[in-house]
């Protein structure tokens, strides 16, 4: 007779196999009633590269039937029965998330670099490794700039857990000023090379202790979200703007700007971006004071409208003042928080402003499907507040270290009157190395 031990485990590798046997089969089931093409199939018609073969399961991965229904579910049993949050997050304390990817960069060990087909120039030498090969895409825009005469000067912006990590393990407690991130190290590389940067890790450390994590209303960084809150991005600012003013590249005529008051209810993008079922509602919402800025002259936000050419929108928008914009801010979706409108799913307006605090009502919104959390209360606008100067910006949300300038490249035009490119970028973008960071001609 067999034992219950012997059963189960008996039970148990029958259900393993049975997975491994009914998942692959009801895929090409699927498929075949769908009419489409068997992707298992592929497997045979190209060379079993290591390439192809993580291509074709990724393809296999993200078509799999039960995607949409099985997935979800088994994740959500997961998460409330071990609190697992999936690939793409983790839980921390007392209610915080960090997104995963921005973690692993900070301890994952600095890759050696390997050739890039896609690249022209960020040619990897013996024992490069991938900070070295971000390290010269950051030189060699620096020198196509200034070919133009323009000044370049870069913002590399802390993850979560660089500025609070004691909030992801307890084990760190006490040593956010030892913890020491690898961005750090890229910022002293590239100021050996001639590279003017800020060095927004001193300044959050610095921030970080005349502040309290638990107030909601003090904290650098919100609980649920990728993002700083308001105080973080006008910490930033401030920063950027010293160093600015200290380099003599702002100028000497100041253009005031009005401010109000508004409360905006936001829910985390962090609990949205895992696809757990019912997550985003585990996380109550957090209400973020920010300080909208509001153009005197016109009486408006600091956000282009509806189809407008980003980038452009302030030298269009000061034809009929004094200034010019000299400053042009290249951000991601640290500078698009507060400044865009955002899915609307991400949260509201608590307050709504009084018109006599300064400036107009609200912008409305330009669509249901997305809102101004509360707009011009970000990064771009409170650093055009901090420099009294106008600042005209292009912002691509993941796309900071190529996209945004690719998109300068085609519109030559945004480079009109600027004299000075801020370059903001999550300090996570500089784990993706040559094939994060291509090669991007500037226009003549």
């Amino acid at each position: 007779m067999f034992d219950r031990t012997y059963i189960s485990r008996l039970l148990l590798v029958g259900g393993f196999l049975a997975v491994l046997v009914v998942v692959p089969l009801g895929q090409v089931a699927v498929e075949w009633y769908r009419g489409v093409p068997i992707q298992a199939t592929d497997l045979f018609r190209r060379p079993p590269t290591v390439e192809n073969l993580r291509g074709f399961e990724q393809s296999l991965e993200d078509a799999w039937w039960g995607n949409k229904w099985v997935r979800p579910k088994m994740q959500q049993a997961l998460f409330f029965a071990t609190g697992d949050t999936g690939p793409k997050a983790i839980r921390g304390r007392a209610g915080w998330l960090f997104y995963r990817p921005g973690v692993a960069y900070l301890y994952e060990k600095d890759r050696l670099e390997r050739g890039n087909p896609h690249s022209t120039w960020v040619v990897p030498t013996n024992g490069e490794t991938r900070r070295d090969a971000v390290a010269k895409a950051i030189v060699r825009f620096r020198d196509q700039l200034r070919e133009r005469g323009l000044e370049l000067l870069v913002v590399p912006v802390p993850t979560k857990a660089s500025v609070y990590p004691e909030m992801l393990t307890r084990r760190l407690e006490g040593k956010h000023t030892t913890v020491l991130s690898p961005t750090e190290a890229l910022l002293k590389e590239i100021e050996a090379a001639g590279v003017q940067t800020v060095d927004l890790f001193k300044a959050f450390r610095d921030a970080r202790a005349e502040t309290s994590i638990s107030s909601e209303n003090s904290a650098l960084y919100l609980a649920t979200d990728t993002h700083w809150t308001p105080q973080g991005a006008a910490v930033a600012a401030e920063t950027v703007a010293r160093k600015l003013h200290d380099l003599g590249w702002v100028p000497e005529h100041p253009y005031e700007y009005t401010k109000r008051q508004v409360e905006v209810r936001r829910f985390g993008d962090i609990a949205e971006m895992t696809g757990i079922p019912g997550l985003p509602g585990f996380y109550p919402p957090r209400t973020a004071v920010c300080t909208q800025i509001l153009d005197p002259f016109h009486g408006g936000p600091l956000v282009p409208p509806p189809g407008d050419q980003p980038g452009v929108y302030m030298n269009r928008h000061l034809l009929d003042t004094p200034m010019e914009a000299r400053f042009l801010l290249l951000g991601d979706s640290f500078s698009r928080i507060y400044q865009y409108p955002e899915p609307a799913s991400l949260g509201e307006v608590k307050t709504t402003p009084s018109p006599d605090v300064g400036g107009g009502p609200p912008l409305p919104d330009p669509s249901g499907t997305k809102r101004l959390l509360p707009g011009s209360a970000g990064f771009p606008s409170l650093l055009a507040d901090a420099l009294k100067s106008p600042v005209d910006y292009l912002v691509s949300d993941g796309g900071a270290a190529t996209e945004v300038r690719r998109r300068l490249s085609v519109t030559p035009e945004i480079l009109d009157n600027k004299k000075v490119i801020i370059w903001e970028f999550t300090e996570r973008d500089a784990g993706l190395g040559s094939e994060g960071w291509r090669d991007v001609p500037l226009p003549e």
